[in-house]
This record gives C-alpha cells, sequence and structure tokens, in this order.
C-alpha cells in the first residue's frame, strides 16, 4: 500500500508539471539592482518594486541593493549595478545608471544598453539662510563643498557643475569656484556638519542631491541658490535606465517588457506623487524621516511622466561631457547614440 501511495504521488506531481504552463516551472529570475539610499529620483524604480509592475508584464523579479560607489570603485567595478548574490558579486540583468557615468560605458567597461530616461536633474546648490549670496555669478571666488560621491572616478557631478550647470553671466565656474569634498564620515551627520561648515566659513555652499536638500531646508539650515534643472530640465536626464546587452539582442520581446514597466512605474510616480513616496516609504525605501510634503514637491520637479526624446536627450548629454573633456573620443554624440542606446517599445 505504501509504495502505491508513493507511486500515485509520483504521478500527481508529474500530471501537474506537465499540466503547469508552458515556462511557469523554470521561468527566469531576473535581477534588479536598485539604490539603498533612498533618493527621491530613485522613486519611479521603488515604485516598479512595491506596486507590481514587473508583475502586470508577467516578469518574476527579485530587487538586491547596488553597491554604493566607493565599494563598486574599491572593488574595481565601473558602475554600481553590481550586487551581492549568495553566489557572490555579480552583474544586475538591469536597472539604473547615472548619466554621469557616460565616460565608462563609452570606454566599453559598462556591458549595458540605455534603454530609456528616468528623470530630470534633483541636484541643487544651497547655501546658509542669510548668505548674501543671491545668484550663481555670486559664486564668483566662493567654495562650493560636495558630497565625496559625486566626484570622480565615482561620478562627474561635481565636474558638470564646474562646467555645464554653474554657467551664468560674469562667472566663470571652472577657473573662478573652488569645489571641495566633504569627509564620507559627515555623511551621517550631514545637517549639523553643514551648519557648522557655514557658521565657521568653511565653505560658502554645497552641493547635494534630493532628499538632502529637502531636509536641508526643513530645518533652517540652508536655502536653494540654483539647481541642476534650472541648466537641464526637459534637456537631459539625470538617471537612465539600462538592460544588460545579452538581453536586449537575444530576447528583445523580454527586454522590451522590463522598460515597459520601468516606464509605466516612472509614469506613475510622477502622476502619484504622494503615493509614490508613501509607498516607497512603507517598502524600506525611501527614509521615514524625509517630509513628504517637501519630497512630492521634489517628485514634482523631476519630470518622472515627462515624455522626452531619449536619443536627443543623450546626444546632448555626450555633446556637453565632450565639450567639457569629461569623454575623449573621436566619435561623434550622433554615433554615441547609436552604439549604446536601444529603443523598445
Amino acid at each position: 500500500m505504501k509504495r502505491l501511495n508513493v507511486l500515485i504521488t509520483s504521478l500527481g506531481i508529474v500530471l501537474c508539471l506537465l499540466g503547469a504552463p508552458a515556462g511557469a516551472a523554470d521561468q527566469k529570475t531576473f535581477i534588479m539592482g536598485y539604490d539603498p539610499t533612498g533618493p527621491t529620483c530613485h522613486l519611479g524604480q521603488y515604485a516598479v518594486l512595491v506596486k507590481g509592475f514587473f508583475a502586470e508584464e508577467g516578469l518574476r523579479v527579485r530587487g538586491i541593493a547596488a553597491l554604493d560607489n566607493r565599494t563598486a570603485f574599491a572593488e574595481g567595478r565601473s558602475h554600481r549595478l553590481w550586487v551581492k548574490t549568495d553566489a557572490g558579486l555579480t552583474e544586475a540583468d538591469f536597472g539604473y545608471f547615472d548619466t554621469d557615468q557616460l565616460h565608462h560605458m563609452v570606454a566599453g567597461n559598462v556591458d549595458y544598453y540605455i534603454v530609456d530616461g528616468n528623470h530630470f536633474g534633483c541636484w541643487s546648490v544651497m547655501v546658509a539662510p542669510d548668505a548674501p549670496i543671491q545668484s550663481a555669478a555670486d559664486l564668483k571666488g566662493k567654495t562650493i563643498e560636495i558630497l565625496p560621491y559625486a566626484v570622480e572616478p565615482f561620478l562627474l557631478h561635481g565636474h558638470m557643475w564646474l562646467h555645464h550647470w554653474l554657467k551664468a553671466p560674469g562667472l566663470d565656474a571652472p577657473q573662478e569656484i573652488t569645489l571641495t569634498t566633504l569627509p564620507w564620515e559627515a555623511l551621517p551627520s550631514l545637517n549639523d556638519y553643514v551648519a557648522e561648515g557655514f557658521k565657521t566659513g568653511k565653505f560658502d555652499a554645497v552641493a547635494v542631491g534630493e532628499p538632502r536638500p529637502s531636509l536641508l531646508e526643513d530645518k533652517h539650515i540652508a536655502r536653494r541658490l540654483v539647481t541642476q534643472n534650472d541648466t537641464t530640465y526637459n534637456n537631459e536626464f539625470c538617471c537612465l535606465t539600462v538592460i544588460k546587452r545579452a538581453i536586449v539582442d537575444n530576447d528583445p520581446d523580454t527586454a522590451a517588457k522590463i522598460a515597459r514597466a520601468f516606464r509605466h512605474a516612472r509614469e506613475w510616480a510622477g502622476q502619484h506623487p504622494r503615493e509614490a513616496v508613501l509607498a516607497a516609504q512603507a517598502g524600506g525605501y525611501y527614509a521615514a524621516a524625509v517630509p513628504v510634503e517637501a519630497s512630492v514637491k521634489a517628485v514634482k520637479s523631476l519630470g518622472f511622466d515627462h515624455q522626452l526624446d531619449v536619443a536627443q536627450a543623450l546626444e546632448r548629454a555626450f555633446e556637453t561631457r565632450i565639450e567639457s573633456g569629461a569623454i575623449k573620443t573621436d566619435k561623434t554624440p550622433q554615433e554615441l547614440v547609436r552604439l549604446y542606446y536601444r529603443k523598445l517599445e
């Protein structure tokens, strides 16, 4: 009788497998790399994980925290889409890519295609509330302190502030502004560090990305002087969606589903900013201490649901970085777009 029961059970398992939808038993689980530090500009990517947009496309996805810039560099990696799994350090199948890492892509160190844009600029230059500085031109001869991961060899944010984002009449930012980096150990208590720096005159301004500007404003420690969007809004994406080249080349239908899920999540976040903030906080991706209303305002400024020709935006991004010397190449911006961008419907 025991043998008969085992036989019946085994037969039932086989029949269940045979009757299952094709591919259900061996459906691939894709790995998405995400930024665990919770920047406001990544709310669209947190939404894709917490709101079921991948499932709507029939995809099974596991979100894994990507390496931080400092660790990635220490590990000899040229981008942040490396994640740690049980099998060790591996590249995620898809995720986000900072526009200020395009120089690594042109250098041939990034095995992904750009498939979409995510949002516009999220960085601001902040000054003390009572500072006499009223415009970018007033920064002439001043010192700006920037976050340590926003400069080379990690990102080109510092470079681009000086060469592109701080353009103003009467100001030659690369020659007339001193850019310094704050110490890594100051990050956990940034508000206190900035307040003390303004008080002692260590620096005149700080360059930070959301939600840090909102936190500094909320505590009346600093006010915004100029934002990245003053230069790049509706012109250049700050962050991009990328997918492994092998997936795009060998399984374009799946790649299109991935891109579509990201796009729908981004658009949803733009159209429902408060819900996006609360969902990201509930999911543990966005700090509960960040003011909700300030975050909602920031999300609206990032243009998640704004439609922009990605190829044209990338062409401008390549052009500005070539002009500033950040990207060394004998190819035109148009040629670079053809090499590294794939439009997926």
